[in-house]
């Protein structure tokens, strides 16, 4: 029994506030907080995906218009023109690579009856040899991201056999699955 209680140690008092605190509110309103900052962060990241696809739609619509502008060049002779054909392409690749490095795939709809929720109807043709509703052609090339589409492909389709019957069909489609491209324009274009 050599170790005694030393009574003349020194006493440290206890805050005001911490006998005064309740546990279970302040747990509480940490909750609460956190569950705000969460909320603020899925906003946040919302708006972010938004933007991305913004910029990224416009980025495919520099492309095609790079693209388009190389098919109507065609091949030429003189150097000049060579180089800046040379250069433009250049661009278009890097323009590829950004899209790639965001994962824009693009999808063909040519040849597969057409998919009300991929494809808007710019127009319609005749073709004898394909059944009526089959995409003969796309007008603009759809996309895809990792968080669903991008951009929705403008497409013609076929309508022999029936054009009248198909047509309305296909508009009947468009506009039951509520696309956002059906306009009374698409069905101005595909009357025959």
């Amino acid at each position: 029994m050599s170790d005694r209680f030393d009574f003349d140690d020194e006493f440290y008092p206890v805050p005001a506030s911490a006998m005064d605190a309740d546990p279970t509110a302040t747990m509480r309103e940490l909750l609460y907080r956190v569950s705000r900052l969460e909320q603020v962060l899925e906003e946040e990241k919302m708006q972010a995906l938004a933007s991305t696809k913004e910029f990224l739609l416009e980025f495919l619509s520099l492309s095609d218009d790079i693209a388009a502008i190389v098919d109507r060049w065609g091949v030429t002779t003189k150097a000049t023109e060579a180089a800046i054909i040379r250069n433009v392409v250049a661009l278009g690749r890097k323009l590829r690579r950004v899209l790639e490095h965001h994962q824009v795939t693009s999808f063909s709809v040519v040849g597969k009856p057409l998919d009300p929720e991929t494809s808007d109807v710019v127009g319609s043709e005749a073709r004898e040899n394909l059944p009526p509703g089959v995409v003969i052609r796309e007008q603009q090339v759809g996309y895809t991201w990792p968080y669903g589409l991008l951009r929705r492909a403008q497409v013609i389709v076929n309508s022999a056999t029936g054009a009248a019957d198909t047509s309305a069909e296909v508009r009947t489609q468009i506009r039951g699955e509520g696309s956002e491209g059906g306009s009374s324009e698409e069905g101005a274009a595909q009357e025959p």
